[in-house]
């Protein structure tokens, strides 16, 4: 008797709490998003009104929002914001690329073989754990001050989560289906295309979603410290003469070119692991709505 009225009294907690809960899941996310968008825009323009930071070293929203129009003309007209932004997309691209072949390459290795689990993945954490950044002098050093060496930097930081995923993903398939395979005398290749692979897609999507951001903070380092004709080089001219504001624009651009990359990575992963939606959209339906 003890033990359902406790069940009672946690079923008729829930009832309390679920029309809350419901309530807040019917606001729709963009609601949320320009919500959180507006407060912290409300906030950095409350800085800037007190004086608690220079306006020279925080510019406030409006002279930003400026200064993003202003760019915004320039890469319409074809000026140097354009071609600066051009170089950089091209490197952000090819780097995202080579990280990508690169980084599936080294996960089929590390999770497929012996020798890639024993003495491949030790060298690949220990290229993780190293400070990145300072490498960007020696790929300027062997591949010289053009889109080579940028493009090397982006594949550099980006290629280990590739590699991680894909090799965790490999090595997440069902040791049941894994046995059936076996049983019917399915060979190693066979194995790997028809059931690891297809298990491991969600886990090799999340490795290209995290390449692309990656990519892009590859290619601007490269560019702020080994030059070139780049948004990066912009962003470090613009800091040296004080341009924060246009540090702020040119950062915004950046943005909009990792969350477009990662937006079209997530479309073709919609496309390409269909039966994870449709396991998403069952355990929502398993749920009572009434």
């Amino acid at each position: 008797m003890a033990r359902l009225r406790r069940e009672s009294g946690a079923l008729e907690a829930g009832a309390l709490v679920e029309p809350e809960e419901r309530l807040i899941e019917r606001v729709p996310r963009v609601v949320w998003l320009a919500a959180v968008g507006v407060l912290l825009l409300s906030l950095w323009q409350l800085l800037t009104m007190i004086g608690t930071v220079s306006p020279i070293l925080l510019p406030g929203p409006a002279e930003v929002a400026d200064e993003i129009v202003d760019s915004a003309t320039n890469i319409v007209s074809g000026g140097h914001v354009a071609e600066a932004l051009a170089t950089t997309v091209v490197e952000i691209l090819l780097g995202f690329i080579g990280a990508a072949v690169l980084g599936f390459g080294l996960g089929v290795l590390v999770g497929e073989t012996r020798i890639g689990q024993t003495a491949v993945m030790p060298y690949l954490v220990g290229f993780n754990a190293l400070p990145k950044v300072a490498f960007a002098p020696v790929f300027v050093a062997w591949f010289g001050f053009g889109v080579e060496s940028k493009i090397v930097m982006a594949m550099f930081i980006a290629f280990f989560p590739m590699a991680v995923d894909t090799a965790a993903g490999l090595a997440s398939v069902d040791r049941d289906a894994l046995l059936m395979f076996r049983q019917l005398q399915a060979g190693r290749r066979k194995t790997l295309l028809k059931l690891k692979l297809p298990t491991a897609l969600p886990y090799i999507f999340a490795g290209l979603k995290t390449a692309t951001v990656f990519s892009v903070v590859g290619a601007i380092v490269g560019e702020y410290l080994g030059g070139g004709g780049g948004m990066g080089e912009l962003v470090r001219l613009s800091a040296q003469s004080l341009r924060i504001d246009r540090v702020f624009a040119l950062i915004t651009y950046l943005a909009v070119v990792a969350m477009v990359m990662f937006a079209i990575v997530s479309w073709v992963e919609r496309r390409v692991v269909f039966w994870q939606q449709g396991e998403e959209l069952e355990g929502k339906a398993a749920w009572p709505t009434s």
